[in-house]
């Protein structure tokens, strides 16, 4: 049972002795999303009171409905109450301060119970979700069950709550992905979550529209380092990116491993042809993959085997066989097949950082599968929150593809022009759907290996039909 006592927001659900349904009930603020047995947290719409539109859930199941109590909730509530007399209605101040401190109390229970449970947070710049997605493949082979992670990028202020009410009595490991695009963001996630472990994956140029600086970025997501110290008194493991000038700042406690590929490093990784080698005080760990492209994955899957094998040494064996199986996620550094033909698809998210990374690994990946680089053809859609520098980073970027020699490339969006002042070789498109059918009809036909990636805005995936 959690102790609420301490919650203001909450006090018909301690009135009700509903604490019992965390995690057993489903919580969701979306109505597409909700399933039985389930409960819904209105939150207030912009345009839309949500509490209009739940009839449907509360014939399927929903146990329990928190709203913020207002004059018109309290008079759309009553009505419900009469046709649905079975299910819970429970008043608060505020739904998000409500999901907040209930999911934060439910965790801190969870732990208390047992000591050896694990909050893993993951935050950076690039890599977290492919992070979250590579140790959810791994651990759900090792312990299934008893793990619990971020589902898709639900990872902001909404998400990481709702994560965390998904945690049982069986649960041992959760993974939690920590999203910012503003200052103060990833405090306001350790707060609620409270991680005893972690990493952070990488500084770059990030949303810099709303930090202005990759120093304000690392004062952003290295925070959780300093979370995790202050949750543990400076013992929780956690992760150190040596090869990182920004994180490799950051001091060694009992706690922490410095890993990459510097001499600094206590966990020294090696690249191979098939994927990476760790070694760490006696343990040597390989990651072998031939689903993932690019040096950066390869890092990525070795770190996150090497995460794997700190907390479940005895599952070693294992783990060597969960890396060989992983497979990225949809849209997200992807290997498609087109009309028979092998297309690299990112279409989720970019970046100055991950764009130059993704493009060395399709290279190399190119190149080791026999193609020619006149037979590449590589389609780059804009890098959104850069804030005033947008321009200069595109065309860096079309500097970086000129050097790696990539011949046939095509800008899409509001960037192009940026992107040309780099790489003037290049072709210009104003949007995914009017490219669409030259890419079908020419492209395609022309071109033996394609890469495709631009942030989510620009719909990349459109140019396959892929939904």
């Amino acid at each position: 049972m959690i102790n609420l006592s301490h919650l203001n927001y909450c006090p018909s659900i301690m009135e009700n002795n509903f604490t019992h349904l965390t995690g057993a009930l489903n919580f969701t603020t979306d109505t597409r999303k909700f399933h039985a047995p389930g409960a819904f947290v209105a939150i207030p719409g912009a345009k839309v009171n949500s509490l209009t539109l739940i009839d449907s859930l509360l014939t399927r199941g929903c146990q329990l409905v928190v709203y913020q109590a207002d004059s018109d909730n309290i008079a759309i509530v009553q009505k419900l109450k009469v046709k649905y007399p079975t299910t819970t209605f429970t008043p608060v101040k505020d739904s998000v301060t409500f999901l907040q401190e209930f999911s934060h109390a439910h965790i801190l229970e969870w732990q208390k119970q047992n000591p050896k449970n694990t909050v893993f947070a993951i935050s950076g710049s690039n890599g977290k979700t492919t992070h979250k997605e590579m140790l959810a493949h791994i651990l759900k082979a090792i312990i299934p069950g008893k793990l619990v992670a971020t589902e898709k990028n639900n990872n902001n202020h909404l998400g990481v709550p709702l994560t965390l009410l998904n945690v049982t009595k069986d649960t041992e490991f959760v993974i939690l992905e920590l999203g910012s695009n503003h200052p103060g963001e990833i405090k306001v996630l350790c707060d609620i979550a409270e991680p005893n472990a972690g990493l952070t994956t990488n500084i770059g140029a990030t949303h810099l529209e709303f930090f202005g600086t990759e120093e304000k970025v690392f004062e952003e997501e290295g925070y959780l380092y300093h979370a995790v110290k202050s949750v543990t008194g400076g013992k929780g493991f956690f992760l150190i990116n040596k090869d990182d000038p920004f994180l490799a700042k950051f001091p060694s406690t009992s706690g922490t491993v410095a890993y990459g590929e510097s001499s600094d490093a206590e966990a020294r990784i090696k690249f191979l042809d098939g994927g990476a080698q760790l070694n760490y005080k006696g343990l040597e760990l390989v990651a072998l993959n031939t689903h993932i492209t690019g040096r950066h994955n390869k890092l990525n899957l070795i770190t996150c085997a090497f995460v794997a094998a700190h907390f479940y040494p005895q599952y070693k064996s294992f783990i060597d066989v969960a890396v060989a199986e992983f497979r990225p996620t949809k849209n997200r550094s992807e290997w498609i097949e087109f009309q028979k033909k092998p297309v690299f698809l990112d279409a989720y998210n970019a970046n100055p950082s991950s764009m130059r990374a993704a493009l060395l690994g399709f290279k190399e990946s190119a190149l080791q599968q026999g193609f020619q680089l006149t037979e590449t053809c590589v389609v780059l859609g804009d890098m959104n929150e850069l804030g005033n520098n947008a321009p200069k980073y595109h065309q860096e970027l079309g500097n970086y593809i000129s050097e790696l020699g990539l011949p046939n490339v095509y800008f899409v969006g509001r960037y192009a022009d940026s992107y040309l002042k780099g790489f003037p070789k290049g072709n210009k498109r104003a949007s995914s759907l009017e490219f669409k059918p030259e890419y079908r009809r020419e492209c395609i036909n022309k071109y033996s290996i394609h890469f495709i990636k631009g942030s989510r805005s620009l719909q990349l995936e459109s140019l396959f039909d892929i939904t």
